[in-house]
């Protein structure tokens, strides 16, 4: 059985998976208190630019992927945009949205694209929407589909996908992380009416986010998502062979370097010093929940 990427360029393509930190200014109902308590406080600057300036990997095309807590209030977040474009790599980031207009528009300058995690207890729809036309590359949002608000979320989701041409809406699964003692990763309680809609969703579109994101995938080369392998249970890939680290790694709040978000294997070194694998890892868990790591190829033997 084999996980890989619809289009073969894909294996060049290396993901900087960086959670700078755990400050954020929401504390969304459904995420973890180690992502949102603050208790990691900022990196160092001297280290961040350092990291980046240095790492360079031969006929590879980097993208950085910068999430939180929420990144866009490190006083130094602009300054590590222009460092990662100075390199001639991608620089993409994950963001609640709920930074200034102005603060967007600076930021535009120095981004390939954004991806906007819209969290329904805190977000305002039409600040996001004044957001979006701001932006001047690819706008992706993240839905985050609370069962419970699923109708109120879909007319969300139309509001933001007519507000701006750049915007393309990605319905968001949410999985259980609630109890940071027992994260279950168990999928929300959908109707069958939710989940048929979630399979047929209406608001994507076609917009060039080929530098953003890893692109499709296929299961035994059958097309799938990343939802469609979660919702219907394949996404245990235990046991299986996968490029984490290979394709890409994981850096977490406290400046830990992992193959993947999911850091199975254990960690590889810091943000100071550290040493890419060269061989694909065997998975050692049950499910596979992050999306940057689903999207990972796999294989099993």
């Amino acid at each position: 059985m084999k996980l890989t990427y619809l289009d073969p360029k894909k294996e060049d393509w290396f993901l900087v998976s960086w959670t700078l930190s755990n400050k954020c200014n929401y504390r969304c109902s459904y995420c973890p208190s180690n992502l949102h308590d603050g208790s990691s406080g900022w990196p160092t600057w001297e280290s961040v630019k350092r990291f980046i300036e240095n790492f360079n990997l031969p006929g590879k095309e980097i993208c950085y992927r910068i999430s939180g807590g929420e990144p866009t209030y490190w006083k130094h977040f602009i300054d590590m945009a222009k460092v990662v474009k100075e390199q001639g790599h991608t620089f993409s980031f994950l963001t609640n949205g709920s930074q200034s207009v102005e603060y967007f528009k600076s930021i535009s300058n120095y981004t390939d694209g954004m991806i906007l995690s819209y969290h329904p207890e805190y977000a305002d729809v039409d600040h996001c929407v004044n957001v979006a036309q701001t932006i001047k590359g690819v706008v992706a949002v993240n839905l985050m589909l609370v069962p419970d608000k699923f109708d109120e979320l879909l007319a969300v989701a139309d509001k933001l996908y007519n507000g701006s041409p750049n915007v393309i809406v990605w319905p968001k699964v949410i999985l259980d992380k609630s109890d940071i003692n027992h994260i279950s990763n168990e999928v929300a309680d959908y109707t069958e009416q939710q989940r048929r809609i979630i399979n047929q969703w209406p608001y994507f579109r076609s917009v060039n986010d080929y530098k953003m994101h890893r692109g499709e995938i296929a299961l035994d080369g059958q097309r799938v998502s990343g939802n469609d392998l979660i919702l219907k249970g394949l996404n245990n890939f235990k046991g299986w062979k996968c490029w984490a680290g290979q394709h890409m790694v994981s850096i977490d709040q406290w400046g830990d370097v992992y193959r993947a978000d999911c850091q199975q294997g254990g960690k590889i070194g810091t943000i100071d010093s550290f040493i890419l694998p060269n061989s694909p890892i065997v998975c050692g868990t049950n499910k596979c929940s992050c999306l940057s790591d689903i999207y990972l190829k796999k294989v099993l033997e």
